[in-house]
């Protein structure tokens, strides 16, 4: 498994992981935590040879994006956690933590400005957290949207792309596709 310098155990037989942002801060977290993230798995997995200097350097990622990164895994880490938990037979309590996941991730995602908002879509891509970059992709591709729409308020440009199409306008495009 990952070096000692890596892994500490908190009170209560949790391991840690330190991780260290690119401006040299280090951030202890469970390693249940830090294990959303592929490559941290990775380098955990990798018989400490990623976690030299007694912890996982993370070359590519400020401070400031690592603790909203971790903002978001410490949030879905434990609603995960809390999912294992759960017997089988609660499945009203599943679709309400499940709610309450989803809340998390609107509020988490509306509170950042476009900046960090880049920075999330950038990070969570180096670290392989999945559902951050789905998330992020997501408001991104939302903004977007709401951009063009007042685009087009703007400079009066008609929108048809969201159009019926016109039954003679399909037969003419069809020979072309044959």
């Amino acid at each position: 498994m990952g070096s000692a310098a890596s892994r500490n155990v908190m009170s209560g037989g949790v391991k840690t992981i330190t991780l260290i942002s690119a401006d040299n801060e280090r951030f202890e977290v469970p390693e249940a935590v830090a294990s959303l993230s592929q490559v941290i798995r990775n380098a955990i997995n990798n018989n400490g040879s990623a976690t030299a200097g007694g912890g996982i350097q993370l070359s590519k990622i400020p401070s400031k994006v690592l603790a909203k990164v971790l903002e978001y895994c410490n949030k879905h880490a434990a609603a995960a956690a809390a999912g294992d938990d759960a017997s089988s037979g609660e499945a009203g309590n599943d679709n309400e933590e499940e709610l309450m996941l989803r809340r998390f991730d609107e509020e988490f995602i509306d509170g950042v400005d476009k900046f960090m908002l880049y920075d999330l879509v950038l990070a969570a891509f180096y670290l392989e957290i999945q559902g951050l970059e789905d998330l992020a992709c997501h408001k991104v591709r939302d903004r977007l949207e709401k951009r063009a729409v007042e685009i087009r308020k703007t400079f009066r440009i008609k929108d048809n792309y969201f159009a019926p199409p016109d039954e003679e306008d399909d037969d003419k495009k069809q020979w072309l596709f044959v």
